[in-house]
This record gives structure tokens, C-alpha cells and sequence, in this order.
């Protein structure tokens, strides 16, 4: 006699490895995730201090002081940075709660007449 369908114990082997299979591509994802995430914050940054550098050269009193601090909100109020929401808020890709708001970024003013920013502090 001929037997139709599977056993028991041929079906648990299936969901064991559909399980450890699923396990595998969460796990895989979610890193992949977290990397992108840092690689947009890096991107971010970047850009913050591209766009402080630019709102640097047109301050006058830079080349005197040599070194100045502002924050990102500083930038967004006039205009070099347009922030994420109506709120005036940059999200954090990190961290989808919290924002960039706070950072500092440090100017300086270079004797060849560029100016440079660098994020120097997290909030």
C-alpha cells in the first residue's frame, strides 16, 4: 500500500530549518539596518559641517576671533540648514526619538582664508 503525505517527524525537520532559516534573515537584516543608519548619520554630519563652513565664511568678525562655536540650531535659524519637520527638529537616524539639534560644531578661521567645521559634541 501506497502512502500519501508526510510524517511527523519529516514536517519538525521542516520548521526547524524554515526556523533557523527566518533567524538567520532577521538577524542579517537588522544589522544591515544598523549600518545604514550609521552611514546616514555620517552623511549627516558631514553635510552639517559642510554647510557650517560655508555659513562661516560669511561672518565677519571670524577671521578676528579664529575660532567660534555654534550649534545646529544656529545654522537652521539662518537658513544654511533646513531641519526634518515644521518643529525646526533634524531626527537623529540613530535613534528615530531624538534629535540633532544640540550638536556643536566648532569653526575656525584658516590664514589661507578658508574656514573649517567640525562636530565636536553630540548633545
Amino acid at each position: 500500500m501506497k502512502r500519501n503525505g508526510y510524517t511527523a517527524l519529516e514536517m519538525l525537520v521542516v520548521i526547524i530549518v524554515l526556523g533557523v532559516f527566518t533567524i538567520g534573515i532577521l538577524s542579517t537584516t537588522s544589522y544591515a539596518f544598523k549600518d545604514k543608519s550609521e552611514s546616514y548619520y555620517n552623511e549627516i554630519v558631514h553635510l552639517i559641517e559642510r554647510q557650517a563652513a560655508i555659513y562661516g565664511k560669511t561672518l565677519n568678525n571670524l577671521e578676528e576671533e579664529g575660532n567660534l562655536i555654534i550649534t545646529l540650531n544656529d545654522l537652521i535659524e539662518k537658513g544654511y540648514y533646513v531641519a526634518d519637520d515644521s518643529e525646526g527638529n533634524v531626527i537623529d537616524p540613530r535613534n528615530s526619538n531624538a534629535t540633532l539639534n544640540g550638536l556643536k560644531i566648532k569653526m575656525a578661521y584658516l590664514e589661507n582664508g578658508n574656514v573649517t567645521a567640525e562636530v565636536i559634541e553630540e548633545e
